[in-house]
């Protein structure tokens, strides 16, 4: 009777154990299952037109550059270009 009693008391403590042993690793768990962010490379992109030929091209963005400001001459007609739009491009990086 003496050894039942010890052999539930071990069993309970064994089952404590190991839901205190799950309990401190699980924060590990997730980390390895969960997903890593992907690392991006973010560059400022603006697109300058030319209003009478409506060429167009992508360049990379000038500090104190803005929508509408005549930033050089058309290589077709040599009339001004035109920053069209500025946007962000984002890259992925792999390592």
């Amino acid at each position: 009777m003496l050894f039942q009693q010890f052999d539930a008391l071990i069993m309970a403590l064994l089952i404590a154990l190991l839901l205190l042993v799950l309990t401190a690793l699980l924060p590990w768990l997730i980390s390895l299952t969960s997903s890593k962010p992907k690392a991006v490379r973010e560059e400022l992109v603006e697109v300058v037109r030319c209003p009478s030929c409506s060429y167009e091209s992508p360049r990379k963005y000038e500090k104190g550059d803005y929508v509408g400001k005549i930033v050089g001459t058309c290589p077709r007609d040599s009339k001004p270009l035109v920053v069209k739009a500025i946007y962000i491009e984002k890259y992925s990086q792999t390592t």
